[in-house]
C-alpha cells in the first residue's frame, strides 16, 4: 500500500508539472462527438466488411472479423495519439491516457474491480458453480478475449478520453457514451432467424450493454486502468445475464436468494471505496481536479 501511494504521488507530481503536455489542444464538444460517432461506425462496419456469410459463428467469419476489428482498433488508437501534443514524453502520456498499466501495482490493482464485480454476481456464482467451465474454441476466444479487449480499447481507452478532452464532464461521458457502445451491438439484428425476435433480443442486449458500458466507463475514469475494464468485461461475458427466474427452481433457493441480496448490498457499499481514484492515481481524476 505504501509503495503504491508513493508511486501515485510521483505520478501526480509529474502530471501536474506537465499538464500542458498532457492536455490535447482544444477539440470542442461538437468535434469530439463527431469523431466518436465516426469511430463507432468504423468499428461496426469493419465487422461486416466483405462478409460472404452472415453466420457470426462460422469460424472463417470469426477469423476475418477478428482481423478487421483489430485493424479498426489500431486506427482508433492512432487517431487519439494524433490529438496529443508532441513532446519527449508523448508515448508515456498516451499510455496514461488510454489506461495501460505502467507499474506492477497497476497490474495488481486491476484485480480489485474484478472482485467488486464478482461480489455483484455472488448470487449467479453460487447458483452455477461451474461458470468457469468454458469451452476452448474460437467462439470463446471471440467472446471472452478479443471482443472485450477491442471494445474496451475503442469505447473506453479512445472514445472516453476524446470526449473528456472535448470538454465533457466525466459524469456526462459515463451516462451517454455507453449508448455508442450499445449501438455497436445492434448489428445482431441482421442475424438469421425471425426479424421480430431478433429485434427484441437486440433491444434487450443494447439496454444491457449500455448499462454495462456505464459501469465500465465509471471504472475507467475512477481507476484509469483499462486492464481492469477488460478483466471485468471478460468476466461479465462469461457470466451473462443473471438468471433471476432460476432462483425459485434451485435446490438451495434460500441460500441463492440471500446471496443475490448480499452481493447487491456488498456492491453498493463497496463500489466507491474499491474504486477510489486517489488510490489508483487516475489521470482523469487529477486533470478534472485542475
Amino acid at each position: 500500500m505504501e509503495s503504491n501511494i508513493m508511486y501515485n504521488e510521483i505520478n501526480k507530481e509529474y502530471i501536474v508539472n506537465n499538464r500542458d503536455q498532457l492536455l490535447p489542444g482544444p477539440i470542442g464538444q461538437v468535434k469530439s462527438s463527431i469523431v466518436c460517432v465516426f469511430i463507432s461506425l468504423f468499428f461496426v462496419l469493419s465487422i461486416y466488411f466483405r462478409n460472404k456469410s452472415t453466420n457470426r459463428n462460422d469460424p472463417e467469419v470469426i477469423k476475418k472479423r477478428i482481423t478487421r476489428v483489430f485493424f479498426s482498433t489500431i486506427v482508433s488508437l492512432i487517431l487519439l495519439y494524433t490529438f496529443i501534443p508532441n513532446s519527449n514524453n508523448k508515448f508515456y502520456i498516451f499510455l496514461q491516457i488510454i489506461g495501460i498499466p505502467t507499474s506492477l501495482w497497476d497490474i495488481i490493482n486491476s484485480i480489485v474491480p474484478l472482485l467488486l464485480t464478482m461480489m455483484l454476481f455472488l448470487g449467479p456464482i453460487v447458483m452455477d458453480r461451474d461458470f468457469l467451465n468454458i469451452s476452448h474454441d474460437i467462439e470463446t476466444l471471440r467472446d471472452i478475449i478479443v471482443g472485450p479487449l477491442v471494445e474496451e480499447l475503442v469505447f473506453r481507452s479512445v472514445i472516453c478520453p476524446i470526449l473528456f478532452f472535448g470538454g465533457f464532464s466525466q459524469r456526462y461521458i459515463i451516462i451517454l457514451s455507453p449508448f455508442l457502445f450499445g449501438f455497436a451491438h445492434a448489428h445482431h439484428i441482421f442475424q438469421k432467424g425471425n426479424y421480430f425476435i431478433n429485434l427484441i433480443k437486440v433491444l434487450v442486449q443494447v439496454c444491457f450493454t449500455s448499462l454495462f458500458g456505464m459501469y465500465s466507463a465509471f471504472l475507467f475514469f475512477r481507476t484509469g486502468n483499462i486492464l481492469a475494464c477488460f478483466i471485468v468485461h471478460s468476466f461479465c461475458n462469461i457470466m451473462g445475464l443473471p438468471d433471476f427466474g432460476g432462483i425459485s427452481d434451485h435446490e438451495n433457493k434460500k441460500v441463492v436468494g440471500a446471496c443475490f441480496i448480499i452481493g447487491l448490498i456488498g456492491f453498493i457499499f463497496g463500489v466507491l471505496p474499491a474504486t477510489n481514484p486517489e488510490y489508483y492515481g487516475s489521470i482523469f481524476n487529477l486533470l478534472e481536479a485542475w
